[in-house]
C-alpha cells in the first residue's frame, strides 16, 4: 500500500542519516518504526476515563453525580461566581 505522510524537515534529515549509517531503506525504517509502535502500544491497556476523571473528585458509593452537579451549579449562582470584585 503506498501512502503518504508528512514528516518534519528536522526529523527527516535524522531519519536519512540513521539509514545511511545503517544501511537501510525509509521504508525499511519506517515498517520497522511502525511494528515496533504497534508491538508497544498493543502491549498496554487501552485508556479509559475513570469516574475520578470524569467528576474530577473522589467517587462517593451512592451519589447522584447529576444532583451533586446542580447543586454546585445552584451553590455558584447563589455566589455571584461571576461578580467581579472592586477594589
Amino acid at each position: 500500500m503506498k501512502t503518504t505522510v508528512e514528516i518534519r524537515d528536522p526529523l527527516m534529515a535524522e531519519a536519512k542519516a540513521v539509514c545511511a549509517l545503517h544501511n537501510i531503506t525509509m521504508k525499511g525504517l519506517i515498517e520497522r518504526a511502525l511494528a515496533a509502535e504497534i508491538e508497544k502500544l498493543s502491549a498496554q491497556p487501552r485508556w479509559q476515563p475513570t469516574d475520578e476523571f470524569l467528576i474530577h473528585g473522589d467517587v462517593m458509593v451512592d451519589t447522584d453525580v447529576d444532583a451533586e452537579i446542580a447543586a454546585m451549579y445552584e451553590n455558584m449562582m447563589a455566589n455571584d461566581f461571576m461578580m467581579v470584585e472592586e477594589d
